[in-house]
């Protein structure tokens, strides 16, 4: 499922930068949290997909503009539906009944709203001085939080959040189905008990039912973390400031948060010590009020097989070297250390504006190079890269080629990174200069990448990681589409071709999807749930297609995600078997190279291709002579799934009838990329 985040014309940059960090903190080892614009809200399918859509501060007016009509339409009928919605500042200006905004002054804002997810007037600014597109107006603002806001008492009833041009929401204590979860108090700044007319207690959040469904509006900031403002900005003013403020109490922001986002139905990412999920090798003091839940990014570590292979790639990566010592890239900046004996900088967060003019955190990225093997355990402590090789040397020494296989001879692993696809696919020019089967792995990724838009936390225990792969352009009976089906396949014959793990029950799901029979003891329970995932991004270079393969999969996860040592548990407890257990380090090492095993028989071979997997491929799908729906069809047309095909891998299907027989003559053929298949409903979509 996902959480949606409008990002279209009109939203604060800052704000999106800070709403998209905080829920991926708080919900996204559950949820993906994407983004999405007007367009999208109009043209795509999202609403059976989301859990939460989010509305975030900027400014109402282009909102209007952009969302009036259509797709407000679909937001409410969502939202009374059943469906959930959170609207920030400008958000909650935008989904009241009517918005009234500085009047009489050149800002003023007045008029009517559709939403109406709050059947009364927004009313601001509360508190003075709001200037657009700068810091000038804001505050840390005390609020009085409401009695019952939570079912767990949160041991405090008022606490200090960021606020920047918000509104209050008018006599929101007498409005029918509206619920005031907190006030604004008298301790802000003296305007506050006269601003635009009004006196008495103003309501800073309410929650609303709207027909089946739960709309929460914010006039102040709670998505807002400190640590990621700057206290040196002289907006701010001098010491003690806006954002040493809004750091004391940083702690309870973030269970205001959680209670939030628990009264909207969400599940929340567990929450861990922050020191057991940051270790950068080094004696860096991290700066205070760190957010909880996004752990702070940690160097990576480049280490091979044989120290000749290091120093290769070393001097290929300092050919790119500029100006300090950095090499900066179209998405990332990097500085190469010498070796793990050296001082590691720790390098400040900055936000920027990535490709599509959204504002996003950018840090520089040390790779501490180990020119002399793996580095020592203790710098890695989720993942020895040591155990790793030895793995990996051990399976190719009892391969019949092992000896040629080198996918895996180089690997740069962080414990906690952006996205290892994101790392390789989009910094082109670093990427040409890896080498085949270049492997980056990580144990924890804060925006992780998947299709589409798809972008999450990953779950403690998932296995990561992204591989450099150059394909033959000229290699036409073995279509590079045909790598992404070999990459899921291999996940599955790593563990399944192991002597005594034949049975567990491991299957695939067109086209990318690694998928497991739940392991419960009631059969009547019995369903498949997924637990990995492949994603291949192509570019082309000279006479070569550059691919960078991304796979995701739960290996070591604790309960209640389903991993495959889950699995193993459970085939052992109903078998009597005792099977070992699968670090992620020896898994790693087996999809590697049975992966390579599989790549270079489909390359070489008999020169026929994927037909040589196709048997395989079949006994481990889950979709032999399926009966799925069309959507991509109108009207919508009932299928069956006949296979792919092994020119270009698209889905073979044939319509039937309503008795469930065969029509002659009318087949469909589905491409891989830009369709969506939803088991549970029996339904192959446009990929949204």
């Amino acid at each position: 499922m996902n959480v949606l985040v409008y990002s279209g014309e009109g939203t604060s940059r800052t704000s999106l930068a800070h709403t998209v960090r905080t829920l991926k903190a708080l919900v996204g080892h559950h949820y993906d949290v994407m983004k999405i614009d007007s367009h999208g809200l109009l043209t795509e399918p999202w609403e059976e997909s989301t859990s939460l859509l989010v509305i975030p501060g900027g400014r109402d007016i282009p909102y209007t503009k952009c969302l009036n009509g259509r797709p407000n339409d679909r937001i409410r009928a969502y939202v009374q539906a059943g469906g959930r919605f959170w609207g920030i500042c400008a958000g909650a200006y935008f989904s009241s009944s009517h918005v009234v905004f500085e009047p009489k002054t050149p800002l003023e804002v007045e008029g009517p709203r559709e939403l109406k997810f709050f059947s009364g007037e927004c009313r601001g600014v509360v508190y003075p001085g709001f200037v657009y597109d700068s810091e000038q107006g804001a505050s840390a603002v005390e609020i009085q939080l409401s009695g019952d806001l939570s079912k767990e008492p949160l041991g405090y009833n008022r606490t200090t959040v960021y606020f920047n041009g918000g509104g209050y929401f008018v006599d929101a204590e007498i409005i029918p189905d509206t619920e005031v979860l907190a006030w604004y108090t008298d301790n802000n700044e003296p305007e506050s008990a006269s601003s635009h007319g009004s006196t008495g207690a103003k309501a800073a959040m309410i929650a609303c039912k709207v027909g089946q469904g739960l709309a929460l509006l914010t006039g102040v900031h709670p998505e807002y973390d400190a640590s990621h403002l700057d206290a040196g900005n002289p907006e701010y003013g001098p010491l003690p400031n806006v954002v040493s403020r809004l750091l004391e109490q940083d702690k309870e922001r973030v269970l205001l948060l959680r209670s939030l986002l628990t009264r909207l139905g969400l599940k929340l990412n567990q929450q861990e010590p922050q020191a057991s999920l940051i270790n950068t090798g080094s004696d860096i003091e991290l700066p205070p009020g760190a957010i909880q839940g996004i752990p702070d990014l940690t160097s990576l570590y480049l280490a091979s097989t044989r120290p000749s292979i290091t120093q290769e790639l070393t001097k290929s990566l300092k050919s790119l070297v500029a100006g300090a010592g950095l090499i900066k890239e179209a998405n990332d900046t990097f500085q190469l250390i010498d070796s793990p004996q050296h001082a590691a900088p720790f390098h400040t967060p900055t936000l920027s504006e990535d490709a599509d003019g959204e504002g996003e955190e950018k840090v520089i990225k040390n790779i501490i190079l180990c020119p002399e093997g793996a580095p020592p355990a203790n710098l890695t402590p989720q993942f020895t890269m040591d155990t790793f090789f030895n793995h990996l040397q051990q399976l190719r020494s009892a391969s019949f080629n092992g000896g040629q296989l080198r996918f895996g001879d180089s690997l740069l692993y962080g414990q906690v990174v952006t996205s290892t696809q994101t790392m390789l696919d989009k910094n082109f020019v670093l990427c040409q200069k890896l080498p085949n089967g270049f492997v980056c792995n990580a144990t924890t990724q804060v925006a992780g990448r998947g299709r589409g838009r798809n972008s999450w936390i990953s779950a403690p225990g998932c296995l990561q990681f992204s591989m450099v792969l150059r394909h033959p352009v000229q290699a036409r009976h073995a279509s590079a589409v045909f790598v992404q089906y070999l990459v899921a396949l291999a996940v599955v014959e790593a563990v399944c071709s192991m002597p005594g793990y034949e049975e567990v029950p491991l299957k695939l799901k067109w086209p990318n999807d690694i998928y497991a029979v739940a392991p419960v003891d009631d059969e009547s329970e019995r369903r498949m749930i997924k637990i990995g995932g492949v994603l291949v991004n192509s570019n082309f270079s000279g006479n070569e297609f550059l691919l960078v393969i991304g796979c995701g999969v739960n290996t070591t996860n604790p309960n209640p995600t389903t991993s495959i040592n889950h699995l193993i548990r459970h085939h052992n407890k109903v078998t009597g078997k005792n099977l070992a257990l699968l670090s992620q380090e020896t898994l790693l090492a087996k999809i590697l190279v049975k992966f390579e095993q599989m790549y270079n028989q489909f390359l070489e071979g008999d020169r026929t291709g994927f037909a040589q997997f196709e048997h395989l491929y079949y006994k481990r799908w889950l979709h032999t002579d399926a009966y799925v729906t069309l959507t991509t069809l109108t009207p919508h047309r009932k299928v069956r799934i006949q296979g792919i095909t092994l020119d270009y891998g698209l889905l073979r299907t044939v319509a039937i009838d309503e008795q469930g027989r065969d029509v002659s003559g009318e087949e469909y053929r589905l491409q891989p990329d830009g369709n969506s298949f939803d088991m549970l409903k029996g339904l192959i979509s446009q990929k949204a």
